[in-house]
């Protein structure tokens, strides 16, 4: 039965293209789509676990945000006086805070790097967000002051060397993948950082009123367990320190707004183009059916059963179908790490990695589909052809 309906696929060219085009389209958007929500969706998911601090705070000036600060790699270089730090501190339900220094975003032109990162200095002693997530390469758990950490995102150093800023270091170790800025980030201990920016020809107009030796760039805090984020961001705005404190999880609920906003689109656009394509399959497989009404009554005529006529049909959808999913799952793969990259850049949306994995779950899940697809649009013609009688099949040659 499989060899007859494989003939009858390859003898309507033609038609079969047509199919295969309508699956392959509608297969495809459906795994870019799955695609792009399933990584957006873990990539929050990340945000959510592995940030670590419950309130940023930043100086008080329009170009700070902190949803900047959070999911993209591009760090402003605005300042404020380190003795916030102390100030945050001793506000009550703080448990922690810790200081981080934003020097600049690095490329080729300044540095042996492959790509634009931006470094940031932190304090290992009193750090509690990039700590969690790092894996030391030679189990040395003590970074020193000609190391850095990369970000999961940040390629690895030739060697596990790099010159940055014309000052030598060596790769101590890497994050796992946070799904926010992090992972674009390369960490340099604060004090190296801030020698690093004094001495960098391009933020020397920045230093003219005072040296970095003791400015930050944002401090990240810790509430205590039960306390409320947003109130202690108050309480730190309250002070009048000349600083803007944001609860992080109002920053990741924005953003999760943002991407459900997306993914409705996303999913409603392909529903419609899904039930475009379910009546256009219906469409051809009745068409198919009329056209081999003759063929199937002699089947029946022989001694086939119901069952094989069903069942001919069917076959036949489901190769056509099958061949449409392949060919709709891997044009949907490619397309998703071009469209991600797009996404990131237009819309800072956190993201997780796009990997040979994630690729062939998305194209497994797009066969699946395909295959749903034609079963339902041949079901009732396959159907309604096994019904016939084969001497009013002969007879009369089309369906009524």
């Amino acid at each position: 039965m499989f060899l007859l309906a494989w003939r009858n696929v390859t003898r309507r060219r033609s038609q079969t293209i047509i199919t295969v085009l309508i699956t392959a389209l509608t297969v495809a958007t459906f795994v870019l789509a799955h695609a792009i929500f399933t990584n957006l969706q873990e990539g929050m998911r990340l945000s959510s676990t592995r940030l670590g601090a419950d309130v940023i705070v930043l100086p008080h000036t329009v170009k700070a945000d902190a949803y900047q600060t959070i999911f993209t790699g591009d760090p402003v270089n605005l300042y404020m006086s380190d003795k916030v730090l102390e100030d945050v501190r001793i506000v009550s339900d703080v448990q922690a805070a810790t200081p981080q220094f934003f020097t600049q975003t690095l490329d080729q032109s300044c540095c042996s790097l492959a790509k634009s990162y931006r470094v940031v200095g932190y304090d290992p002693e009193t750090d509690f967000v990039a700590s969690p997530w790092l894996k030391y390469r030679n189990g040395n758990k003590v970074q020193a002051k000609d190391e850095v950490i990369l970000g999961a995102r940040v390629e690895s150093f030739l060697g596990a060397k790099a010159v940055i800023l014309g000052t030598a270091f060596n790769e101590a170790g890497r994050l796992e993948r946070t799904g926010t800025g992090m992972d674009e980030t390369i960490f340099l201990q604060i004090d190296v950082a801030r020698n690093l920016a004094k001495n960098s020809p391009y933020l020397k107009e920045l230093w003219q009123n005072a040296p970095p030796d003791h400015l930050v760039s944002s401090v990240l805090v810790k509430v205590r367990e039960g306390a409320n984020p947003t109130v202690v961001a108050d309480q730190i705005n309250n002070l009048d320190l000349g600083v803007n404190a944001v609860a992080t999880g109002k920053v990741i609920s924005n953003a999760r707004n943002q991407m459900n906003a997306v993914s409705s689109v996303l999913l409603w656009l392909w529903v419609a183009l899904a039930v475009t394509a379910a009546l256009a399959l219906i469409g051809r497989f009745t068409a198919l059916a009329r056209e081999r009404k003759r063929e199937l009554g002699m089947l029946r005529a022989i001694g086939g059963h119901r069952y094989d006529a069903f069942s001919a049909l069917l076959i036949e959808a489901l190769i056509i179908v099958g061949v449409g999913g392949l060919l709709g799952s891997l044009a949907g793969v490619l397309l998703t790490q071009p469209t991600l990259t797009w996404l990131r850049a237009t819309l800072d949306l956190p993201q997780c990695g796009w990997s040979f994995t994630s690729a062939v779950v998305q194209s497994l899940w797009g066969l699946g589909i395909a295959v749903l697809l034609g079963a339902v649009s041949a079901l009732y013609p396959a159907w309604r052809s096994a019904r016939l009688d084969p001497q009013e099949i002969i007879s009369h040659g089309e369906l009524d």
